[in-house]
């Protein structure tokens, strides 16, 4: 089935001046301008790929399938697929309408490039962990293969990928990632992407194709004419970058269609009669992170004590405005792995203060030390996010109060990205060493299976193999988190998760803080603007203007 559901939606085709379109469109044409908070550090989707990078990068390519608004899952290129009986092999026939924009099909030999690459001993995108279940990519990835044996093309528009064990997640880790065309990726060595000009210059197979980018200022997309699921209504989207409330400022002055909106605006976006405000709950919560290479935040004792210190309902009440939720480990309170049992993390500065003392780290002054180390420490976060830089500000007068010293160091997203995935001098990524970087304020966003947290969690996908920042190095957190991929009984993939959530609720390598609601506001003239818990593009094709 297309659509793996019950129930299959069937879409409406609208023909329109002899194009076909993917729905009927009111009116065809015009230009929307979206606003982002950052501009993206990658445009090629397997280098990566951030928040930001996503918002363009899912315009311009396609995956095999994608989630649906219940997150079940349907086609994307791919028009139909079949399991085989143990469950293991999983093949796809792909939708012959598909094009790249330079006009060649898709094939799979497209598909299995793509595969194969993140395999590939030489590939430092931070997607190996995707593939690392394809049977012969370990192999491959060691150099004892010449090809992932897993891997298999049928025919030009056939694909079937087998997997070494039975790997639930398997829709759900194919969504993420997106296909490349061989005829152009496959020119540049997979070492040299990020460096390459095509990380500038995508080529994919979605709805709207590149056309410019001006760092710093905007991206300029134009509608795929012969996008193979039908032209959509607009003609051209301008994505343009800047902090949140200058983005703001240009949504109100009618220069921006459409914005996400900080909290402290949600009053001025109600009262104005030319914006809609949109509300979107999300399954994504905010973190401070922690650089366990250092010896003192390697110290349980620390983390612990500034989870009790940090006043995580002020953040709520007093800066979300209450369109959030506090949360108590890796999962946002909405999505289905989040333990129902976990333990509330108090707001309780006399207990941190306590915690540290029993570990022997004693107040001098404003500061605690040990052995000759203090507790003092840089904590990176995000200009452009006024709740993030309110938060930093209260999290650094929350830890003074119990002898923690924080340097507060604001930075753009792209250069925090330099700290958390380092490069040596010749701009090859690196491993992260304990100087690098303390402590880091991020959103994390679970848009798939929590079997995503393999690649934050399990020590061999330390930067640059993956993305776990923080160097989390205890097997019990991975051991939990493979046997979830391995087994497809729902019921005790939940009770695996729940325990993986309570680990990281007791070893806190990522001191969880807030779920927040994500808030749009749009001009009216823009129609069928709908964000969900998917992101901002979902029905994009579908959006009209007057």
């Amino acid at each position: 089935m297309r659509r793996h559901t019950l129930l299959a939606a069937a879409l409406t085709a609208g023909i329109i001046s002899g194009i076909a379109y993917g729905q009927s469109c009111p009116k065809v044409g015009g230009t929307v301008t979206l606003a982002q908070n950052s501009e993206p550090g990658n445009l090629n989707p397997l280098i990566f790929p951030t928040t930001y990078d996503t918002n363009i990068q899912e315009l311009v390519f396609n995956a095999l399938v994608k989630p649906t608004g219940d997150l079940d899952y349907e086609g994307d290129l791919a028009d139909s697929w079949t399991f085989s009986k143990d469950k293991k092999t999983i093949t796809f026939k792909l939708n012959r309408k598909a094009t790249w924009h330079d006009g060649k099909p898709v094939t799979a030999r497209d598909v299995a490039f793509t595969f194969t690459s993140l395999a590939d001993p030489k590939y430092n995108g931070g997607s190996y962990s995707e593939v690392q279940g394809i049977r012969g990519a370990v192999a491959y990835h060691d150099g004892k293969a010449k090809s992932v044996s897993g891997i298999r093309v049928v025919d030009d528009y056939t694909i079937s990928i087998t997997t070494d064990k039975v790997y639930a997640p398997i829709l759900a880790t194919l969504a993420g990632i997106r296909i490349l065309p061989e005829h152009i990726y496959g020119k540049v060595p997979v070492e040299n992407w990020q460096k390459d000009a095509t990380n500038r210059n995508p080529v994919g197979s979605g709805p709207f194709v590149f056309k410019t980018f001006r760092s710093g200022e905007l991206i300029e997309l134009e509608a795929n004419k012969n996008y193979f699921e039908g032209r959509p209504c607009l003609d051209r989207i301008i994505v343009r970058f800047g902090d949140a409330n200058t983005m703001l400022a240009a949504l109100v002055k009618g220069e921006v269609d459409a914005a996400p909106v900080p909290v402290p605006s949600v009053a001025t976006v109600k009262s104005n009669p030319k914006l809609k405000l949109t509300t979107v709950n999300q399954l994504s919560f905010d973190y401070v992170g922690t650089n366990l290479r250092n010896p003192v935040l390697a110290d349980p004792a620390v983390r612990e004590a500034m989870a009790y210190a940090i006043n995580r309902d002020a953040m709520v009440k007093g800066l979300m405005g209450g369109y959030g939720t506090v949360v108590d480990t890796v999962f946002p309170k909405s999505h289905w792995a989040y333990p129902k049992n976990v333990e509330r993390i108090p707001y309780d500065p006399a207990l941190a203060r306590k915690t540290l003392e029993a570990a022997g780290w004693k107040l001098s002054g404003n500061t605690r030390s040990k052995a000759g180390k203090t507790l003092k420490f840089r904590l990176f976060y995000t200009t452009g996010n006024p709740v993030r830089e309110r938060s930093a500000a209260l999290i650094q007068a929350n830890l003074r109060q119990v002898g923690i010293q924080v340097d507060l160091q604001a930075m753009d997203f792209p250069t925090l990205v330099t700290y958390l995935l380092p490069k040596d001098a010749k701009g090859t990524p690196r491993a992260v060493r304990a100087s690098d970087f303390d402590l880091f304020i991020l959103g994390f966003g679970i848009e798939r299976d929590p079997s995503e947290y393999l690649s934050y969690f399990v020590p061999s996908d330390q930067p640059p193999n993956g993305y776990n920042f923080t160097g989390y190095t205890a097997k019990d957190g991975g051991d939990l988190l493979r046997a979830g991929q391995e087994t497809v009984d729902t019921a005790q993939r939940r009770s695996l998760y729940n325990r993986f959530g309570l680990l990281m609720r007791k070893q806190l390598p990522w001191i969880p803080l807030t779920q927040p609601q994500a808030l749009y506001a749009h001009q009216p003239r823009l129609h069928n603007f709908a964000p969900d818990i998917r992101g901002v593009n979902v029905n994009v094709t579908q959006w009209w203007v007057e």
